[in-house]
């Protein structure tokens, strides 16, 4: 299946910055604690990754539906959709067939109409004069939704003299990196981090600058825990929560 590459116009408020997240996983907890932490006026923008591994993929997509979210799809997103394979010795920890057989109809169609990629051109209002910038969402890297682009990998392949800002997901782990005058974001994972401090990962992004700041939204990771034990998930995707060292 060909990638599908969407564009997308927002204009800010002056001052507004843009929230970024990535791989919630069907985090519930997770994912509102970074709600409650962004501004109204703050575009979110997600990178993918919204099911998987977790329990409530159904109530991810009604939340990114009610805030208006600029979401593409992640690997996790098409294992769930039946557009990509994945080893079949990973489901107990990916738990595709639960989170594909949880969700309604009706965010079934949403997920299955998201684009892979998407450019949106940003504006802003209400400032001193006309500003715009570039930001060009992909999951795994341009080319692939599976390539890992870690905070160490060769990026010489993204390197170009437009300005400009690429946020990416699937790793995890939160980046800021420089190809060329492209800016590189990843703003970790909401649902799953992997970098050994506990919480949900996002960033905040000033577009026009490429300023980024990186936060992590606390939320109750034992209760959680607690409760996809009872619900029978493989104990090492339980515990990776709450994992510091």
């Amino acid at each position: 299946m060909s990638a599908t590459i969407r564009t997308h116009h927002l204009t800010l408020e002056a001052g507004a910055r843009l929230c970024l997240i990535a791989d919630i996983h069907s985090n519930l907890p997770a994912l509102e604690a970074v709600l409650a932490e962004v501004a109204p006026e703050s575009p979110i923008l997600c990178m993918g990754d919204l099911t998987g591994y977790y329990l409530e993929p159904n109530e991810i997509c009604e939340r990114l539906r009610a805030v208006s979210a600029v979401c593409i799809k992640g690997n996790h997103d098409k294992y769930v959709l039946e557009e990509l394979d994945y080893p079949a010795s990973r489901e107990q920890k990916y738990r595709v067939i639960a989170n594909r057989q949880s969700l309604t109809a009706e965010n079934r169609r949403w997920l299955a109409a998201l684009p892979d990629a998407v450019e949106i051109e940003v504006s802003e209002t209400g400032g001193r004069g006309a500003r715009h910038a570039r930001v060009h969402m992909a999951h795994g890297s341009p080319r692939s939704v599976e390539e890992y682009i870690y905070p160490d990998t060769a990026i010489d392949f993204l390197e170009t003299d437009e300005p400009g800002t690429l946020v990416l997901g699937h790793t995890h782990h939160p980046m800021r990196r420089q190809a060329g005058a492209l800016t590189v974001i990843n703003p970790g994972s909401v649902g799953q981090v992997r970098d050994r401090k506990p919480g949900a990962s996002y960033a905040m992004l000033e577009p026009f600058s490429g300023d980024v700041e990186f936060h992590r939204a606390a939320y109750d990771v034992t209760g959680y825990q607690r409760r996809l034990a009872d619900a029978g998930v493989q104990e090492s995707m339980i515990q990776i929560l709450s994992r510091s060292q």
